[in-house]
């Protein structure tokens, strides 16, 4: 009941805030192919998503105007229909929606999100619908890890603070946004729980829920879950070979599994020619394929991977907030069980990843998501152990009673 309660309380909370989200190019895609797939034509689903990001655009300036003094005095009878007219009619020239056919191919080898998005968006339209699609799948995230740290061991209370942890830290940031990451998130999460039930020998459960949530996963951002597959059958050999107690089938299987799915996309991506690395490259510097291709992409990438790290190593030195957390997480993975905290930090290191692949300052704190589930599902198992020994040491220590008869004898110990 309190699980449910907790994911409704975020569910509320992301209705009350949905004015502040700021518009996205992405959501233009996806709001497209989801009206499509609802039986628009091409050209009346452009039509239809155009005007609804512009709507959204539109919300975004009346708020800003809303709070800013000199625009208030300067444009403030100017009314949210005209601002809107205006965004429509300069698309896609302007603001959102790049023209180049490679980048909305990327959009559109990604079917999973609008699938999930259209019912969504038939019975509540495109803003709507896409925003409750991400918000459901990352409230279903949350549930998805206190059913983990149960699994564990961790008492109800524990398991819910892990709950509400995720949805209070950019995981439920992120995943409000009508972006792929709310699903994508919580098809990473019941990836994690799979894992763990076959850790924990339990071959069946732990096999549909693995499989489901890869099969998800890739549908939503197939990229990322080929990367998932490998960082996770990376941490099921380090468990073989290195970790006693977890040489069993149930370990075995998550590492078949896990090479299976990754080869699976691979093949599949292969197959059908979706876009790949070198893509992904040219889009990055090329400004979503405005220009030209870069002759050296990847001599750029490291270049520009130098760069960024270094430059984001000196904004973490002066709040280190995330590598606390990130310590601290750890920590409770690691003393609740090696095979844990590896399986953990392999697939949260996809976030790292990620932005590796792509290091952009404006999109990096998206793409490195992942790294908060080591926080929410560490500190949680950190707090549970500390409780648990401060409990042991406050114990009192019950001593051998004393006998109540006087007359009763007193037993000697053997002399030295």
């Amino acid at each position: 009941m309190l699980p449910a309660l907790i994911a409704v309380a975020y569910v509320l909370l992301q209705i009350v805030g949905k004015p502040a989200l700021l518009p996205s190019n992405d959501a233009y895609f996806y709001a497209r192919a989801t009206l499509e797939i609802l039986g628009d034509s091409r050209k009346e689903a452009a039509a239809e998503a155009k005007k609804a990001l512009c709507g959204d655009q539109a919300r975004r300036d009346v708020r800003l105007t809303e709070r800013n003094p000199l625009a208030l005095a300067k444009n403030g009878g100017r009314p949210h229909g005209e601002r809107q007219a205006q965004c429509v009619a300069q698309l896609p020239n302007k603001s959102f929606a790049p023209p180049s056919p490679r980048y909305q191919q990327i959009f559109e080898t990604r079917p999973g999100y609008p699938v999930l998005a259209a019912p969504f968006v038939a019975a509540l339209g495109v803003n709507a619908g896409l925003v409750a699609t991400s918000v459901l799948f990352t409230a279903l995230g949350g549930l998805l890890a206190y059913l983990l740290l149960r699994a564990t061991g961790a008492p109800a209370r524990i398991a819910l603070a892990g709950q509400a942890l995720y949805y209070l830290c950019p995981l439920g940031w992120w995943g409000g946004y009508p972006i792929t990451e709310g699903p994508a998130l919580a098809a990473t999460t019941g990836v994690l729980l799979g894992a763990w039930w076959l850790l924990q020998r339990r071959a069946a459960a732990g096999t549909i829920m693995l499989a489901g949530s890869m099969i998800l996963g890739t549908a939503v951002k197939y990229s990322t879950f080929l990367v998932i597959g490998g960082a996770l059958a990376a941490a099921a050999l380090i468990c073989l070979l290195w970790i006693a107690g977890t040489r069993h089938r149930g370990t075995v299987l998550l590492l078949t599994l896990s090479l299976a799915c990754a080869a699976g996309v691979a093949a599949l991506s292969a197959h059908y020619q979706l876009p790949g690395s070198a893509d992904t490259l040219q889009d990055t510097f090329t400004g979503h394929f405005a220009r030209r291709d870069v002759a050296d992409p990847w001599g750029l990438l490291i270049e520009l991977n130098t760069n960024f790290w270094v430059q984001w190593l000196q904004e973490q030195a002066r709040a280190p907030w995330l590598f606390v957390a990130l310590g601290l997480g750890l920590w409770g993975l690691f003393r609740r069980g090696a095979a844990l905290g590896w399986t953990v930090l392999a697939v949260a290191s996809t976030g790292v990843a990620a932005v590796a692949a792509h290091p952009v300052a404006s999109e990096s704190d998206r793409l490195m998501v992942s790294v908060w589930l080591v926080v929410v599902l560490g500190l949680p198992l950190l707090l549970r152990q500390m409780t648990t020994h401060r409990d042991q040491t406050n114990a009192p220590v019950l001593s051998e009673p004393m006998p109540t008869d006087p007359a009763a004898p007193v037993l000697a110990g053997p002399a030295h």
